[in-house]
């Protein structure tokens, strides 16, 4: 029924919404691009996101933490009052809210902060407690005005680009077959990416790329050559300098430190 992440170091990768979304900063400053806009979190403050808007965590400082939260509003209620408070609410031209740090919103940010701890705990009845706080929350999303939604059309298109490059990584996606999924020109692809991600395509695969071999070096025992060769690199050489320069760390020393972690 409902996810969290932790956000800790590093940007969050562009996405687009699939359910209502909630970004909370726990602690320190992050600066994040929701449909292109560039806006600030600080501590315990807030952003509220309906399903379908581009969404990217541009720039994190070292100390700060993050919370991504998402549900299906639908599944908190009974079918009938999903009719009633629900699927009126989905349709609507609402796409942002942002909870700053002002009294008025402090109730709410302190449900955030419950759901996210329910979630987080192993009782018996924090999902049950977690999904009473994502009603509040919901309740408190429809009684509120936002940002008018824009550019739909265009974010559907960034979202048919953005999952076909994540289903073709070990392919090395060309700039003509990411416009092409998208439906779009070469150069409106081009143009997408810098209006929400502050990207190119190209750019992103590059990170994706890096994001997936990562994964790769952490979950399997794959060799870093049959890691490179799975991710279509000419060479282990250009694999491990742009591994290194993404990262800041060599492959092998990357699977090491996450081995040496995961130990202790």
């Amino acid at each position: 029924m409902n996810s969290i992440e932790m956000i800790r170091h590093g940007p969050l990768t562009l996405r687009v919404t699939d359910r209502f979304t909630v970004l909370l900063c726990e602690s320190g400053t992050s600066v994040i691009l929701v449909n292109g806009m560039r806006l600030t979190l600080h501590s315990r403050e807030a952003l509220l996101l309906a399903q379908g808007q581009s969404v990217m965590v541009e720039k994190i400082e070292e100390s700060s933490q993050m919370r991504l939260l998402e549900f299906d509003p639908d599944e908190l209620f009974h079918p009938e009052l999903v009719k009633r408070y629900v699927t009126p609410y989905l349709t609507s031209e609402k796409s942002i809210h942002m909870l700053k740090q002002e009294r008025v919103n402090q109730s709410i940010i302190q449900t955030i902060e419950r759901a996210v701890q329910h979630l987080s705990a192993d009782g018996p009845l924090a999902l049950m407690d977690a999904t009473l706080q994502c009603t509040v929350i919901w309740r408190y999303w429809i009684q509120q005005e936002g940002e008018v939604m824009k550019n739909e059309s265009k974010r559907q298109s960034l979202r048919l680009m953005l999952a076909y490059i994540e289903s073709h990584l070990e392919d090395k996606p060309t700039l003509a077959r990411i416009a092409t999924a998208g439906n779009v020109s070469r150069s409106e692809c081009c143009r997408l990416f810098t209006t929400f991600g502050n990207t190119s395509p190209l750019a992103y695969v590059q990170v994706k790329r890096m994001d997936r071999a990562a994964t790769l070096l952490m979950d399997s025992i794959e060799s870093v050559a049959d890691i490179a060769n799975r991710l279509s690199y000419s060479s282990v050489s250009h694999f491990v300098q742009t591994f290194k320069a993404h990262h800041s760390i060599t492959p092998l020393a990357y699977r090491k430190q996450y081995q040496r972690e995961r130990a202790e």
